[in-house]
């Protein structure tokens, strides 16, 4: 297997075997020279299994592994950059339940050159040719295992999560979203937690919908890539827009209040008439984040990169920010 797009993706047990992302892991260690590796998951059924062979590997090499359990996407950006760590995540995005996938950060938190990936297959040839047998272990070896923190529920998943959604509401700037009335469509993935806590905590009344994950309904006739449900519920809840994550949040779709597909600064154009959002100007006349215009030292942090859900193109902007920041900035 090979770097796609977005991470290496396949059907989960067949072509993106444990055996595989074993290899995967150790291959990424090696590469990326990271210390500390922060890991998170979706909510399919073969994330736990994947996440495990994923930590196994990365440990094996000597990195000290925290894993994060079921977070969105840009969660795990966010506390790799704030550790100094690499990042990975266990999910194939808008795809259905019976593929995953794994996505890799830098150390820092960003997105991997080509050249470094190309530097990660190569490394897992070399493996390939192995003899599967590993290093030593005890004192005086040559790579001592990384230690493998669990941080995937109770307190610890917490003090994560909600450090990530602080984080997220930063992007208002003190602002309040009280008055308006938002449904969001978790896709039964990865934000199913966490997306109406963020949402209320930001003042809005919250309608959530698809998140109820059972390991085989993530983006089941929901989330981004379906929007029929989400579009009759904003109708329905007479809410002022909707918003459709993926299953990992990285992306969403907007939707206003007639229950139509729009772009990020139509929708802003809406709740700029409530009196509850800045609008800028889109410096690049696409349809990507609302107050694209950004001074220039904020402008070195972003990474812009266009992504396609089904027939609708929306922006992820803040390297570590994603679909809930997308949708903050949207609204905030």
């Amino acid at each position: 297997m090979r770097f796609g797009t977005d991470g290496v993706r396949g059907v989960a047990n067949t072509e993106l075997t444990p055996e595989f992302v074993l290899r995967l892991g150790r291959a990424a260690a090696r590469v990326l020279g990271a210390s500390v590796a922060v890991v998170g998951g979706d909510t399919r059924r073969s994330t736990a299994m994947l996440d495990a062979a994923l930590v196994a590997g990365l440990a094996s090499e000597g990195v000290d592994v925290v894993r994060l359990g079921v977070v969105p996407t840009p969660a795990v950006a966010h506390h790799a950059a704030l550790m100094g760590a690499m990042g990975a995540m266990v999910s194939a995005s808008h795809n259905p339940h019976h593929d995953n996938g794994i996505k890799l950060f830098a150390v820092g938190g960003t997105k991997l050159p080509d050249a470094v990936e190309r530097q990660i297959e190569a490394a897992l040839d070399e493996l390939g040719a192995d003899d599967g047998t590993g290093g030593p272990t005890g004192a005086g070896v040559e790579v001592e295992p990384g230690a493998v923190t669990d941080a995937s529920a109770g307190g610890q998943h917490h003090t994560f999560l909600t450090g990530y959604l602080d984080h997220v509401l930063d992007a208002l700037e003190g602002r309040s979203l009280a008055g308006v009335r938002v449904v969001v469509d978790a896709a039964n993935g990865a934000a199913s937690e966490s997306a109406g806590e963020l949402f209320r905590r930001a003042g809005a009344e919250v309608v959530v919908i698809h998140a109820d994950p059972d390991g085989r309904n993530i983006n089941a006739s929901c989330g981004a890539t379906h929007t029929t449900s989400l579009a009759q519920a904003v109708v329905d809840q007479g809410a002022h827009l909707g918003l459709a994550l993926d299953g990992d949040a990285d992306r969403l779709i907007a939707v206003d209040e007639h229950g139509e597909r729009r772009g990020a600064g139509d929708v802003a154009q809406v709740l700029d008439g409530l009196g509850v959002v800045r609008v800028s100007p889109d410096p690049g006349g696409e349809a990507a984040r609302s107050g694209e215009v950004v001074d220039q030292a904020d402008r070195d942090r972003i990474v812009h990169r266009g992504e396609h859900v089904g027939d609708v193109e929306v922006a992820t902007g803040d390297l570590d920010g994603g679909g809930t920041r997308d949708a903050h900035d949207e609204i905030g």
